[in-house]
C-alpha cells in the first residue's frame, strides 16, 4: 500500500466523497437534474467549459446560465469519466479525470468529445463541492 505523506492527508471517506460529486455531476447533466446541478459548486464556485461552453461563476449564474441554456437544448448526453486522481489535505482537494462525453439527438448524428477535468474541492456545508471545474477538451493534433 502506498505510503501517505503529510502533504496528502485526506481520507477515504473524503476520497469516497469527492467521486461521488464528480458523479453526481455527470448524472445531473445527464439526467436533467438542474435543480441539483448548482448545489455540487460552493457559492463562488466556477465551471469553465471553454472552449465549449463558456465560464459560469458562482452558483447563481451556474443555474440560470449553464442549467437554464441546457434545460432548452434538445440532446442527450452522457457522460464517462475514468482515471481519477485525488489529492489534497484537510478541506481541500484537487482531482482529476479523464472524460468521454457523447451526445446525440433527434436528425442529428452522435458525436463524441474526450478530455479531462481539471478540478478545485472543498469541504463546504459539510459535503465536498466544486470550488472550480474546468475541462480541457482533446484538440486533434494538426498533420504537419
Amino acid at each position: 500500500m502506498a505510503e501517505t505523506t503529510s502533504k496528502d492527508t485526506l481520507t477515504l471517506e473524503d476520497r469516497l466523497a469527492i467521486g461521488e460529486a464528480i458523479a453526481r455531476y455527470c448524472h445531473c447533466v445527464d439526467r436533467g437534474r438542474w435543480d441539483e446541478f448548482p448545489d455540487l459548486f460552493t457559492a463562488e464556485g466556477t465551471l469553465d467549459l471553454r472552449p465549449l461552453m463558456g465560464v459560469y461563476e458562482g452558483r447563481d449564474a451556474i443555474r440560470t446560465g449553464f442549467c437554464d441554456m441546457l434545460k432548452t437544448v434538445p440532446i442527450t448526453m452522457r457522460h464517462l469519466t475514468s482515471n481519477l486522481v485525488v489529492t489534497g489535505s484537510g478541506d481541500r482537494a484537487h482531482a482529476e479525470c479523464y472524460v468521454l462525453a457523447i451526445t446525440s439527438g433527434e436528425g442529428m448524428p452522435t458525436q463524441q468529445m474526450t478530455g479531462f477535468y481539471d478540478d478545485e474541492l472543498v469541504r463546504d456545508g459539510g459535503r465536498w463541492r466544486f470550488r472550480s471545474r474546468r475541462i480541457q477538451p482533446d484538440v486533434p493534433k494538426s498533420k504537419s
